[in-house]
């Protein structure tokens, strides 16, 4: 007797793979994305921190090179605006032909230095004693003590030049000043350096110094 083959039933597909597959790639696309974006504020956060170091080294450097100037020159940064000061950030050698233009430097603004305390030196500042019991002036201070810059100390005698306590010839002058960093990268978050010195003057000039 022969047996009819009954055809087997064509199993239904649902697409549950496919859509669990659809899921898994949104959810890795989803991660990969937010990895880049993560590392992209990393990348600028460095790059900021770095421009902001840059900046302040900048303008610290330009601060010392005004204090390195003579004291007659500090006539510009007395002002509000001040005086431009390019500082070369090292990426331009000494020896290249661009050495002269502003590339490779960041442009720093120093002003608004204005005297904050004057005070005169006293005679009794200035004069010291050495091992023989000799008074004398050093040379760095003979002329604030009247004397000439003679290549050696000053012999003084107390009894004929006035009381120690007397006022001096020179008096000291204490400074402050800014410095800001101009910078396009900056924007508004450029640093303000601040800094006071002290400095060395003739009374003569203590009027117009430090009025």
């Amino acid at each position: 007797m022969m047996m009819k083959e009954v055809p087997h039933a064509r199993s239904t597909q649902s697409g549950a793979v496919l859509l669990i597959g659809m899921v898994m790639l949104l959810m890795v696309s989803l991660i990969a994305a937010s990895v880049i974006r993560l590392s992209t504020h990393h990348t600028q956060v460095v790059n900021n921190e770095q421009l902001r170091t840059e900046a302040v080294a900048a303008a610290n450097y330009a601060l010392d090179t005004v204090l390195n100037q003579p004291r007659t020159n500090w006539d510009p940064y007395k002002t509000a605006t001040g005086a431009a000061v390019n500082v070369n950030l090292g990426t331009v050698k000494a020896d290249d032909s661009t050495a002269g233009s502003t590339n490779g430097t960041m442009s720093v603004t120093v002003e608004k230095l204005t005297c904050k305390r004057a005070r005169v030196i006293k005679n009794a500042e200035l004069i010291k004693k050495n091992a023989d019991d000799v008074t004398y002036v050093g040379e760095s201070d003979a002329a604030c003590f009247g004397g000439g810059g003679g290549g050696g100390p000053t012999i003084v005698d107390v009894a004929k030049v006035g009381s120690p306590n007397d006022d001096s010839l020179c008096a000291t002058v204490l400074y402050d000043m800014q410095a800001k960093a101009n910078d396009a990268k900056l924007l508004n978050a450029a640093p303000v350096v601040q800094q006071g010195v002290e400095v060395r003057t003739d009374i003569t000039t203590l009027g117009s110094d430090c009025p």
